[in-house]
């Protein structure tokens, strides 16, 4: 199962707490004829919150060890989606100090723990929810088809190198960077698409660019649509990348 799609079935689970979490506060504090035990639902809404915050942690590290793996530059989604992840902690953080230990802020913590549950809402919809919508739940990535075109990135050479030591470096360089989202061995779609003959193709697969050196070269530095760009490469790792796609 690809990571992405591991992680968004997950961040489903991390949606139906913050519902849950919703609905047990509201029941306790927003009501005046209880139809729950209130002691219960506060028990029920504490575990709630740890089983949500477990789930959070996995989540992040799937999202961590990706961009740690690939140290790619974020898309402005992907940027976006940072800021609201990061919100939920120092959030969920402050709800607990303030239930914990600065109790005469006891009341604002429920206008918190809204806040968490609306910018989970938020969060998974612009990561999880958005991959989700994008590949039919996984089963699929759809290809968007644009005009034509040879751009040809500044310091990139048409010719493609194939000696060993090239193909080996960029192979090395596809399995520390590319592996996350691409199988290079088959065409089938994972995050992205799969690169099984990427540059014996009459067009990239995505893009629907000739299927040229230079373009697959201006795809790594300036990709289309979703991939994280790769901009920080030098010249001599697009070439050695280049060359290890030639061979598939």
């Amino acid at each position: 199962m690809p990571v992405f799609l591991m992680k968004s079935l997950l961040s489903i689970v991390l949606f139906i707490l913050a519902l849950f979490a919703m609905f047990t506060m509201f029941e306790v504090f927003g009501k005046n004829g209880k139809i729950f035990d209130t002691e219960k639902l506060k028990k029920v809404h504490r575990v709630n919150g740890i089983v949500y915050s477990l789930f959070y942690l996995l989540i992040a590290y799937f999202c961590l060890d990706f961009i740690l793996g690939t140290k790619a530059e974020p898309s402005p989604r992907a940027a976006l989606h940072s800021v609201f992840a990061l919100s939920v902690i120092i959030l969920l953080a402050l709800k607990v100090s303030f239930v914990r230990f600065y109790r005469q802020f006891y009341n604002q913590a429920k206008i918190i723990g809204v806040l968490i549950a609306l910018l989970t809402f938020v969060m998974i919809g612009t990561s999880g929810g958005y991959y989700l919508l994008i590949t039919k739940f996984g089963t699929n990535t759809p290809v968007k088809k644009v005009a034509a075109s040879e751009e040809k990135p500044a310091g990139v050479k048409s010719a493609v190198r194939t000696n060993a030591n090239s193909i080996k470096k960029g192979k090395d360089l596809y399995e520390s960077k590319c592996y996350f989202c691409h199988d290079a061995y088959s065409n089938k779609a994972g995050v992205g698409p799969g690169h099984k003959g990427i540059l014996k193709n009459p067009l990239l697969p995505v893009s629907k660019k000739p299927a040229t050196p230079e373009n697959v070269a201006n795809q790594i530095r300036n990709p289309f649509r979703d991939m994280p760009s790769f901009s920080y490469l030098p010249d001599e790792d697009v070439l050695n990348l280049i060359a290890f796609l030639n061979t598939l």
